[in-house]
């Protein structure tokens, strides 16, 4: 319940930023950091058979880090992500809505999740 209220205030400080969340709008892809500790998280984000996101972060904890971007396309995409050098995600799915922002987000728990949404 506390995630999806962080998710709404979060979301709600975007919209008021002047996002658009359409169509021809980047997506931003985040490493988000909920432990108590710093983690390295690699992603990579690759669209049909090409490599659109690929990099390193160190996430302070509590903290975000921006780990690429790339334009939206409609598409199969399959997101990979390392934490601390250890496999935590791969996911596939085909995107047929534009979507913005993609995030591995860490928790305090060390679990790993994606979320993909529209931010605004």
């Amino acid at each position: 319940m506390r995630r999806r209220r962080l998710l709404v205030g979060l979301l709600g400080a975007l919209a008021g930023a002047g996002c658009t969340g359409g169509r021809g709008d980047r997506i931003t892809a985040l490493a988000v950091n909920r432990d108590d500790v710093a983690h390295r998280v690699t992603v990579r984000v690759v669209r049909g058979d090409r490599t659109v996101v690929e990099n390193a972060v160190t996430v302070a904890a509590g903290a975000a880090s921006e780990v690429g971007e790339t334009p939206w396309r409609r598409g199969r995409y399959r997101v990979t992500a390392d934490v601390d050098g250890e496999a935590r995600i791969d996911r596939s799915f085909r995107a047929t809505e534009p979507f913005n922002q993609l995030d591995v987000v860490i928790d305090a728990d060390g679990s790993a999740t994606l979320n993909r949404g529209l931010a605004a």
